[in-house]
């Protein structure tokens, strides 16, 4: 399957274009996500949500840290039970050792349940060109297969299609014209298909959502049963797993698996939850045992688990929700929000596992709006880790010119300020004596001619403050106003009626003028170390002894005072 990814900005606008221009798509996945939240939202009712999630994180976080040993008691209970245990430390690595088995077992056939980590190192490309016939057997894999694409999402790979273009995939394949309204007939000419590739294959490649350190076991969670038939019927059955799929017992992956299915199609619990402890039975082996394998990949996970921060990754159980939720994936799809893996943990692992060429274009497409943080079954701070990736690669190849120059701007106030004034004056020719700039050159506007952009009060709030700073002789509270770009010089009034019902309560208030922008467009651009200057200057400028509250109107600056600026 094919997995690209554009290497310039101006590339990947062109991707998007494209996919805007997708009506199905974006209708397609507009109905799923209104539906998932509210699915979402009923099953969540039946447990305790936040304390499941944090029972997930410090479990994981544990297992992160005590991998090597994890790996060990695995390893030792597994082989114990006649399982051969494989480490690669390598992408590279983990294909060559399975090819290996393949060629050991004369095996001529594969076929392969769903894996994440089977696409992360492009497995079936490599297979096929040792010269092994590979087949998908998951329903939405097998039609990305035909199609030659990667997958559009980490659970629903194929959500992207319409039955139509399915129609026309399995009218190729079968040489039989396909009605694509009659959809269970096209279900049944999958499951047809399907079955003739499980009962030829000569072995078996499934992923793993849990390994099991105290069993020495495997798991796989589905809803289709295709991997029951993908571990079962073959006679060689390998299994490959991220060195982060481990966890020490059974009650930890029974915790996540209350959390795993709600949260990424909404279901109590999927069809077919399976835990493999040891190899089976198996007539076609000499010893009447299958010969059982597990691959478990590093691809630089023991790097990953020393780092303070990015360790957290690893919470993740690869349910998808963060792309569920994302307004970006809503829009474009999962090809343009990732590039193997999707959604916003995809935008981190991306910069990890396939280069930081990728994730430097790719992690332009968070807009900080922290939904998927909110859902992470793993209580993942996924925004906090794109902004810190965007930090690295501006520290390592530059923010650009127009990022420099917007860092040098903001980093001293009082030019900052000085130029939004100024653009109070230099509108005028483009608002007709409105409160919009409806006549700006159309270079100015690019594909947003439709837009009336805000223009810039003709008096910022920070220049009405002396005439307008209520005085309250016996106050219930004092509290200072930090005003944002947008409330301080295009919105004032806003700010001023908040002043007036404050006065009105008995609310002292007041407007430290040395604060500045928040720092929130510098962080979104990778600018960090301007963005701490920018937090420092606005430190300073307020005197938290004297305040009860600092209260401000605009939702981005509050997010990011309070969450992002500790």
């Amino acid at each position: 399957m094919s997995h690209t990814a554009p290497k310039t900005l101006s590339d990947y606008r062109k991707d998007i274009d494209s996919a805007l221009e997708d009506s199905f798509l974006r209708r397609t996945l507009d109905t799923f996500a209104v539906a998932y939240r509210a699915n979402r939202e009923a099953v969540f009712k039946e447990v305790d949500e936040r304390g499941l999630i944090k029972q997930i994180a410090d479990a994981k976080d544990d297992a992160c840290k005590h991998m090597e040993e994890l790996y060990e008691q695995f390893r030792r209970v597994a082989e114990e039970r006649g399982v051969h245990v494989h480490r690669a430390a390598t992408a590279e690595d983990a294909n060559r050792i399975i090819a290996s088995i393949a060629r050991e077992n004369n095996v001529k056939r594969v076929i392969k349940s769903k894996s994440m980590t089977a696409e992360e190192i492009q497995l079936n490309p490599y297979l096929e060109k040792e010269g092994f016939i590979v087949d998908e057997t998951d329903l939405g894999e097998w039609i990305i297969q035909l199609r030659h694409e990667g997958p559009s999402h980490m659970v629903m790979p194929a959500i992207h299609l319409s039955r139509y273009q399915v129609a026309d995939d399995f009218t190729k394949e079968t040489g039989v014209k396909q009605d694509a309204e009659d959809i269970q007939r096209l279900v049944k000419v999958a499951r047809v298909q399907l079955r003739r590739k499980f009962i030829n294959g000569d072995m078996g490649i499934s992923g793993c959502n849990f390994a099991v350190a105290e069993m020495g076991a495997v798991s796989t969670v589905t809803n289709e049963g295709n991997a029951r038939m993908v571990t079962t019927l073959p006679r060689v059955h390998v299994a490959i797993a991220g060195l982060d799929k481990l966890v020490p017992n059974l009650e930890v992956a029974l915790t996540a698996l209350q959390v795993l299915p709600r949260n990424a199609t909404a279901q109590r619990l999927t069809a077919y939850a399976t835990f493999m402890a040891g190899a089976g039975e198996c007539g076609a082996c000499e010893d009447n045992k299958k010969v059982m394998h597990v691959v478990f990949l590093d691809n630089g996970r023991t790097e990953i688990a020393r780092d303070p921060l990015f360790s957290q990754i690893f919470r993740c159980v690869r349910c998808g929700a963060c792309a569920n939720v994302c307004p970006v994936f809503r829009l474009v799809g999962g090809h343009k929000m990732g590039y193997i893996y999707i959604g916003a943990i995809g935008l981190i692992l991306t910069y990890f596992f396939h280069g930081k060429d990728k994730a430097k274009v790719l992690c332009q497409n968070c807009v900080g709006c922290e939904s998927c943080k909110n859902v992470c079954a793993g209580g993942i701070d996924l925004p906090r880790l794109i902004r810190e990736i965007r930090s690295r690669l501006t520290d390592e190849q530059g923010g650009g010119v127009e990022g420099t120059l917007m860092a040098a701007v903001m980093k001293n106030r009082k030019m900052f300020h000085s130029l939004l004034k100024f653009a109070s004056y230099a509108q005028k020719p483009f608002t007709g004596g409105t409160q919009f700039q409806r006549h700006l050159p159309a270079m100015f506007l690019g594909k947003h001619g439709f837009k009336a952009l805000p223009a810039i009060a003709n008096e910022a709030f920070r220049d009405r403050w002396a005439k307008i700073a209520p005085r309250v002789a016996t106050p219930r509270y004092r509290v200072a106003i930090f005003g944002g770009c947008a409330q301080d010089f295009i919105y004032p009034e806003q700010l001023e009626a908040c002043v007036k019902v404050l006065g009105a309560r008995g609310v002292a208030v007041e407007y430290p003028m040395a604060q500045t922008c928040c720092g929130l467009p510098l962080e979104m651009m990778g600018q960090r170390k301007t963005s701490v200057d920018v937090a420092k200057q606005n430190l300073e400028a307020f005197d938290a002894g004297k305040y009860d509250a600092i209260i401000t109107l605009c939702a981005s600056c509050a997010s990011h005072l309070k969450h992002v600026y500790p």
